[in-house]
């Protein structure tokens, strides 16, 4: 398995404070700001709350998931056919608050540009 590391946005909590969701925003050349999202599953339950900035490492699952109405027939997408989405997870997690880690990070940072090369 691969290991992915997030830093982000807590933006909800759920089944019993072991699950979390934590959004990471970003912004394209463009100027669009893209928002990714991944599902995080705790061992034990957390007192982190929705609006913590949290970084996160852990081992990386991907599974598809079907769109489902409310009376369990398929949703359909644009184009009429059975929607589908991607569930980005991360499970066996190291989650530590990023405040910190950011006031740390920026004693070591250069002062000058990088270079390009």
């Amino acid at each position: 398995m691969a290991i992915i590391k997030v830093k982000g946005t807590v933006t909800k909590v759920f089944w019993e404070a072991k699950g979390l969701i934590v959004t990471e925003s970003y912004t394209t050349r463009s100027g669009d700001t893209i928002d990714k999202q991944y599902t995080v599953w705790l061992k034990s339950p957390t007192t982190l709350e929705v609006g913590d900035t949290v970084q996160v490492e852990g081992l990386l699952s991907v599974e598809i998931e079907a769109w489902i109405n409310q009376d369990g027939s398929p949703k359909l997408n644009r184009e009429g056919q059975p929607g589908q989405s991607i569930k980005v997870s991360i499970n066996n997690p190291q989650v530590v608050p990023a405040e910190p880690i950011s006031i740390i990070k920026g004693i070591f940072e250069p002062t000058h540009e990088p270079s390009p090369f």
